[in-house]
């Protein structure tokens, strides 16, 4: 029994099934948790490695499952690498959705025109959204890429 003992112990430190609702997901990550520790004690077994501990052995083998670099730090993996406002090129005839610039002498905050897609559908939707190429009213979202999709087709 001590054998089965320090496994259910072992497994029970680092184990996958933690929140999952659906029992079949618990027992399949519990299987796979009983396939790992078996692993890790023939492994141990087989090298006499008497300092290798059973975290180390998951991690290295979650490494090498997702091919990741065994000297990777966390902050390399993850960092977000943004590129410079300089680097980024954007062509002339871009379509973007951009705010109406206010007319001179307009003291309201924002300026509306009639949305152009719903318009042909004889609805009245105002939008205070644009295109930037194109200088007509468009809602944003949905009507911006309707009307490019139609412009293209066209």
């Amino acid at each position: 029994m001590s054998g089965v003992d320090r496994a259910d112990q072992m497994i029970s430190y680092y184990s996958c099934p933690r929140k999952s609702a659906r029992w079949y997901k618990k027992v399949l990550f519990h299987l796979l948790d009983v396939t790992i520790w078996n692993t890790f004690f023939i492994y141990k077994k087989h090298f006499s490695l008497n300092n290798l501990r059973f975290k180390d052995f998951r991690d290295s083998l979650i490494r090498n499952f997702i091919q990741i670099p065994v000297d990777a730090t966390s902050d390399q993996l993850f960092k977000k690498i943004k590129p410079k406002r300089s680097d980024i090129v954007i062509p002339d005839n871009a379509h973007f959705q951009v705010t109406i610039p206010l007319p001179e002498g307009y003291k309201r905050k924002k300026y509306f025109k009639n949305c152009v897609v719903r318009f042909k559908k004889k609805v009245r939707k105002q939008t205070s959204f644009q295109c930037k190429t194109c200088k007509v009213g468009l809602c944003a979202g949905k009507c911006f890429e309707v009307y490019h999709i139609d412009k293209n087709l066209e």
